[in-house]
C-alpha cells in the first residue's frame, strides 16, 4: 500500500494513495491517516474525488447479473466443512482477503487506464452491455504483478497496465491467450514500460471473451513468434475474471 504518511510524496503517490482510498483497501491506520490527509490537502482530497467520480461511472457500465439460486447452496455446502476447523477456517479467510486485494489492484489499474487512456483516436462510444474482463498477470518467479489488464467483449478494447517488474525483463514481452480447450493464442508483443490500449480483430475477439487466462513470454528482439507457440520463456500469467 502506498505511505499516507509520507511527508512529501510525489504526484504519481498521491495518485495511487487516493486511489486505494476510494477502494477501502487500505488498512484501518492507514485510512486514519489519508481520512485526515484528505481533511487538511485540498489537492489531495480533489484526487480522491476524481477517483470516486471515475469509479462510480465505471460501475455504472456494468450490468447487473442476478445469480442462479443454486449459488447460494453450493457456497455454503463448501465453507460449512472449514466452519468447524478453525485452522481451515483461517485459511479461507486469508485466501478471500487476498484475492479481493488482487482484484481491487486490477480494478485500480483499470480505472487508472480509463481516466488516462493511451494517446490514440477516440474509438466509437461503447455499446451498452458489454462485459469487462480483467486479469492481473504475476511472475512466475517470486509472485510479482507484472501487467494488468481489462478486455471490453463489445468494443474489442483491450487495456494494457505494466508494472516495473516486466518493464526490467530482458526481452520482448507478447501476450498470449490461454484457450479452455488447451493451448495459447498469440495476441502480439507489448509495451513493457508503458500503459496501451489496442483492438483486437474479430477472430482474436472471439477467443479473447472465452479464453481462461492469459500469460506473457519474453521473446528475442526482431522475432516474431508463431500464433500458437511461444519461442521463449513464459513468465507471466493470470486467470481472467468477469467483472
Amino acid at each position: 500500500m502506498t505511505d499516507p504518511t509520507t511527508d512529501d510524496p510525489g504526484p504519481d503517490d498521491a495518485r495511487a494513495l487516493a486511489g486505494e482510498l476510494a477502494l477501502r483497501v487500505l488498512s484501518p491506520d492507514e485510512e486514519r491517516a489519508a481520512r485526515a490527509r484528505e481533511r487538511s490537502d485540498p489537492a489531495f482530497a480533489a484526487e480522491v474525488e476524481a477517483w470516486n467520480t471515475h469509479l462510480a461511472a465505471f460501475a455504472a457500465e456494468v450490468r447487473g447479473v442476478e445469480p442462479s439460486p443454486l449459488v447460494w447452496p453450493r457456497i455454503q455446502a463448501a465453507i460449512e466443512p472449514a466452519a468447524n476447523d478453525n485452522g481451515r477456517l483461517g485459511f479461507w479467510r486469508g485466501w478471500a482477503i487476498g484475492s479481493t486485494g488482487l482484484l481491487a489492484a486490477s480494478l485500480v489499474a483499470v480505472a487508472v487506464l480509463i481516466a488516462r487512456p493511451a494517446p490514440v483516436p477516440e474509438p466509437a462510444p461503447a455499446p451498452a452491455g458489454g462485459i469487462t474482463r480483467v486479469a492481473t498477470l504475476t511472475l512466475s518467479e517470486g509472485g510479482a504483478p507484472a501487467v494488468t489488464i481489462a478486455y471490453d467483449t463489445v468494443t474489442g478494447n483491450l487495456f494494457i497496465a505494466p508494472t516495473t517488474a516486466i518493464a526490467a525483463s530482458a526481452g520482448v514481452p507478447h501476450l498470449w491467450l490461454v484457450r479452455p480447450e488447451g493451448g495459447v493464442q498469440l495476441i502480439g508483443a507489448i509495451d513493457g514500460a508503458e500503459a496501451s490500449r489496442r483492438t483486437l480483430s474479430e477472430a482474436l475477439s472471439g477467443q479473447a471473451g472465452t479464453a481462461t487466462a492469459v500469460a506473457i513470454s519474453l521473446e528475442a528482439p526482431g522475432t516474431t513468434p508463431p500464433p500458437t507457440e511461444p519461442q521463449g520463456p513464459v513468465v507471466a500469467s493470470g486467470e481472467l475474471q468477469q467483472l
